[in-house]
């Protein structure tokens, strides 16, 4: 008989039949799990199918044990097993067959079964576990909001006790930014009114420091909530779009719309670090603003002071913009008599180096010297002849710059005029900057030449330090052609372009964004009040980092204005 011991080492319970089957062996985990059987026929009398077999015959009068010692194949099932105390224990019983023997196990599998109803009593405890943890939230949600609640009633008696006791706007701003200051943890607040320009600030809270009088303005989608009267929260570095302070890490501002129905007074401004949940203080922020509204009111009188004011203001920026452009018209005058000057006194040594190379050549003609004397003059020579032509052509250019003889309108080759400015500016184009000329086939026009050329001069300038402000080189591309009757002459640089917010300021008397002593801000100004005497248009196109294009159109047949 062959040695079955090894079955010793299964944990699972083994019993081995021979062909006729008998049991010839038992491992101890068998004894040990059957011990309470006194013979083969009461062990078996005691396993029942937990699952029946359909096909099977008699199934009420064989046991597991019988099927799978009949079966001719591999055996398994899952049955029951009652022992002496009536326990009943779940077995997972298979065979297969070894040489002459059949091997069966049989694995209990009770513990499954007494896990997976431990399991169902833990997902019930679990399941009570949460209601109770959620009924004990909700508790103390209800005592926060309570407490929240007595806050704010507190604050909102505050406040209105001292709009009842004071008409003094001052004393009701402090008041308001105060408790606001207080109810979100802000380290600044305060209060910017609504005019003209923007939103100006006009007190804040616990004296921070901050510029009074100072125009903020703000991002789009910021503007577009105050207009929808909604108190708007979101993280920010700086304060404003203007401003030049970095805030620290992880500051918030929410921004509250005064409004007095549907017209919007001003804002209230509040920086905290701390986290805060807007929809739990909205209630009380709007009855802040809607009482801050009514005060404001009342300080009617203030207001039409504050108009008066402005209007008087608006008169006297009127009026430096005329004295700038009679000092303008003056300046062009002088300007125009200065080149004129310096044009005259070039011309008078010029007309005698000329002279002095004609003597000069009549003396090597007459080769009156030896044959190095002769190829030293004659170097010299050349090189005066050259020297007196660019004289010459800068001395002709400025002339036709200034053309202090046709200030009346008159027909002019727009292509050539641009050339000509060009040619003034050549120690400014020298520096890597390359000229793409795209010059259409278009007609003379009817202009004042002097005036155009102000304009051509004053853009190409500019795109030149936009240039070299960005990098040492770039390209300026200038471009003629006829639309719809009138000439379009079209000034394109790849320089640094011009800032968003500033792009509604460039054509204002005295603005400039070059540094003092560099920069008058009057040469866009004007360009554009020559363009409107000629009947025109002056636009651009920028894009900070990338460039601007300027883009002049005049008719075809203009009059003077």
């Amino acid at each position: 008989m062959e040695n079955l011991d090894y079955f010793n080492n299964y944990s699972d319970s083994v019993c081995v039949f021979s062909k006729d089957n008998k049991i010839v062996f038992k491992n101890k985990a068998f004894l040990n799990s059957f011990y309470d059987c006194s013979s083969f026929e009461s062990f078996k009398k005691r396993f029942n199918f937990n699952f029946y077999f359909l096909s099977s015959e008699n199934i009420q009068n064989q046991t597991p044990i019988d099927l799978l010692i009949q079966s001719k194949e591999n055996f398994h099932t899952v049955c029951t097993y009652q022992n002496i105390n009536d326990d009943y224990i779940y077995y997972y019983v298979y065979s297969f067959k070894k040489d002459k023997y059949l091997v069966v196990i049989f694995r209990d599998i009770t513990s499954f079964d007494k896990i997976s109803t431990i399991e169902k009593k833990y997902t019930e405890l679990q399941k009570l576990y949460s209601e109770v943890t959620n009924s004990a939230q909700k508790y103390s949600k209800l005592q926060e909001q309570a407490q929240s609640q007595m806050l704010k009633m507190a604050i909102l008696n505050r406040f209105s006790l001292v709009i009842r006791e004071t008409n003094d706007i001052e004393t009701v701003l402090a008041s308001a930014l105060d408790e606001i200051n207080n109810l979100l943890g802000s380290f600044k607040t305060y209060f910017l009114m609504k005019d003209k320009t923007g939103f100006k600030v006009t007190y804040s809270a616990l004296k921070n420091d901050i510029k009074y009088g100072l125009v903020c303005k703000y991002e789009e989608d910021v503007i577009q909530k105050i207009k929808s009267k909604e108190i708007y929260i979101s993280p920010c570095l700086k304060e404003c779009l203007n401003s030049d302070v970095i805030l620290p890490n992880g500051t918030k501002r929410i921004i509250i719309p005064v409004y007095n129905k549907n017209k919007l007074l001003g804002i209230i401004v509040s920086l905290t670090a701390q986290k805060i949940n807007i929809d739990e203080n909205k209630e009380i922020l709007q009855s802040i603003s809607v009482q801050l509204a009514s005060s404001i009111i009342q300080a009617g009188l203030i207001q039409q002071l504050n108009k008066k004011n402005k209007k008087l203001e608006k008169t006297l920026s009127e009026l430096k913009s005329t004295q700038m452009q009679l000092i303008n018209t003056e300046k062009m005058a002088s300007l125009g008599q200065l080149v004129s000057g310096v044009a005259h006194e070039i011309n008078t040594p010029l007309s005698a180096i000329s002279s002095n190379n004609k003597l000069i050549n009549k003396i090597l003609l007459e080769n009156r010297i030896d044959e190095e004397q002769y190829e030293l003059l004659k170097e010299l020579n050349s090189i005066d002849i050259e020297a007196a032509q660019r004289i010459s052509d800068i001395v002709i250019s400025l002339k036709k710059f200034v053309r202090l003889d046709e200030a009346e309108f008159q027909q002019a080759d727009i292509n050539s005029e641009l050339d000509l400015t060009l040619k003034l500016l050549t120690h400014e184009l020298k520096s890597n900057i390359e000229i793409v000329k795209n010059y259409g086939n278009i007609p003379p026009v009817l202009c004042s030449v002097n005036m155009l050329n102000q304009v051509f001069m004053n853009i190409l300038l500019n795109a030149c330090h936009s240039i070299r402000e960005k990098n040492s080189s770039g390209k300026i591309t200038i471009t003629t052609q006829t639309n719809n009757n009138n000439l379009v002459v079209k000034i394109k640089d790849n320089g640094c372009g011009i800032p968003h917010e500033i792009q509604n300021k460039i054509f204002s008397v005295g603005f400039t964004t070059k540094k003092s002593g560099i920069g008058t801000g009057l040469g866009l100004s004007i360009s554009k009040k020559i363009i409107e005497i000629h009947k025109g248009e002056i636009s651009f196109m920028s894009k900070e980092g990338e460039g601007t294009e300027f883009i002049v159109s005049i008719p075809l047949i203009s009059s003077k204005e």
